[in-house]
Formats: structure tokens, sequence, C-alpha cells
């Protein structure tokens, strides 16, 4: 049985070509990935290597933080695992989440203000394949961009470990975060878009209404510097779990609201 029928996968063509041709969008899902996957890693990658230890703020107070597995590692690799492992993990999960709500926002609030809500209301589509359809479009795109973006990062980052002669990156941590972690937080980019997209009269409207779902992202990343918690597979497992719980009821709740007169409002 198909995931999608014909209709629905015309839906999806539909949307992946608006998406595409709006710059604003474009450049975000190319641009956000590039920055948080590849440039600022090779930037921290590149300090690491020519900058003296004692020379970078903070670094003093960012040693203590080291795991005891990384007690044998001199300057330079103590620097690059908590890169990899403490910054980087945030720094990555922005790209699930941005691709996701820009891409939900253009395909959800951009048919109001392209006026072709409308005529998507006409087709013999019931508006519960139309918000199927957008939905798992919205999540296919921003699956296939998290992809490639930690593929590009995978290949930066195990670049700086034979450089410096480190174990591969790759550990629970990690493969928790791109495995579970990153496909809940694109999931729940997308449904909370479609709640918004329904008080939105305008797509950069529902943008900055989104930006308060990188809190959460902000506090994780401000709550391993205070030393409030270290990132672990448990506590990430953890999160993972409760994201997937908030998905399911968005869900559920995006889905009732989905209607015509909530769409023609």
């Amino acid at each position: 049985m198909k995931l999608l029928t014909l209709p629905e996968q015309a839906v999806v063509k539909k949307d992946f070509g608006e998406i595409w041709s709006t710059k604003m969008v474009r450049n975000t899902m190319i641009l956000v990935p590039v920055i948080m996957a590849v440039f600022l890693p090779i930037l921290y990658l590149v300090l690491i290597c020519f900058v003296p230890s004692n020379q970078i703020n903070g670094a003093d107070q960012m040693m203590k933080l080291l795991p005891k597995e990384a007690a044998g590692f001199n300057a330079q690799q103590s620097m690059f695992y908590l890169m990899t492992n403490m910054i980087c993990p945030m720094f990555f999960l922005m790209i699930p989440l941005m691709s996701s709500s820009v891409s939900a926002a253009c395909s959800f609030v951009g048919e109001k203000e392209r006026s072709t809500i409308e005529t998507l209301l006409l087709t013999p589509l019931s508006v519960k394949s139309i918000f199927k359809a957008k939905v798992l479009g919205c999540i296919l795109l921003s699956a296939i961009t998290t992809a490639i973006s930690f593929v590009a990062f995978a290949i930066v980052i195990s670049v700086g470990d034979i450089i410096l002669q480190m174990p591969f990156f790759l550990n629970w941590n990690w493969l928790i975060l791109v495995l579970l972690l990153a496909p809940a937080i694109t999931v729940f980019g997308v449904v909370f878009m479609v709640l918004v997209s329904g008080r939105s009269k305008s797509y950069m409207e529902s943008i900055q209404t989104s930006g308060y779902i990188v809190l959460p992202l902000i506090l994780l990343f401000v709550g391993q510097f205070t030393g409030l918690f270290q990132l672990s597979a448990l506590l990430l497992l953890f999160a993972a779990a409760v994201v997937v719980v908030a998905d399911f009821l968005l869900w559920l709740f995006a889905s009732r609201l989905f209607t015509p007169e909530k769409l023609l409002k």
C-alpha cells in the first residue's frame, strides 16, 4: 500500500516546486545547513589547529566540562571533542528545525498568500488528504536536507579526527540525535507551523512566530555550559521520546483544525 496516492504525490511535487521557487525559503534551506554543518565546524577546526588554547576565551572553563573518557586528550583534542559533542549537536538540530519550519510555512501559509488555497480545495482530494500530502511532503524535504547536511558534517569532522589523531566521532549520542531526535524535531516543526498557519496572515509572520520553538535548543545549549547537565545518550533518548509524544498530540490537534473554514478565514 502506497503511503501517498497519485493525486497526493502531485500535491507534494507542487509544493516542492513552490518551495524551491521561493527565494527566501530556498536560501534558508541552503544557507542554514551550510553554515551549521560545514562552515562553523571548519571554522572551529581551524581555530583549534592554529590558535593556542590559552588564547581562546573561556577555554579553561570549557575544559572543566570534559567527561572522563576525554581525560587523556591533549589541549587541541579536548577542544575538538567539546566542539564535536557539545556545540555541534545544538547547531545540527537547527537544520531539521529550520528546514521543516520554513518549508511548512511556505506550503501552508504560502497557499493563502498566493490565493491558491481555494483552487486546491476544489480538487477531488479531501481536506484530510491535502493535510497528509502537505505534511509528509514537508517532512520528506526536511529529512533529505538533514541527511545531506549530516553527510557533509561527518566528512568535515572525520577530517578533523584524522588531523588531530582522534577516534571516529560517531557515538551513541550522535546516533540517537540523528536517527531519533532529528526526525522527531522535523515532524514537530511541520505540525507546529500547521497550527501557526491558521493564525498567520503572511509567510513572514509565521516564520517570526516559529522563533519560539528555537528557545528549547538555546536553553539546552546554555544548560551544558553552565554545568547544569551534560548531553548523554539517555538524556537525548528521553528528549526524543518527549518530542515524539508532542508530535503525536500536535498532529491530532492540527489535523482537526485543518478545515476549509480555517483555511479560508
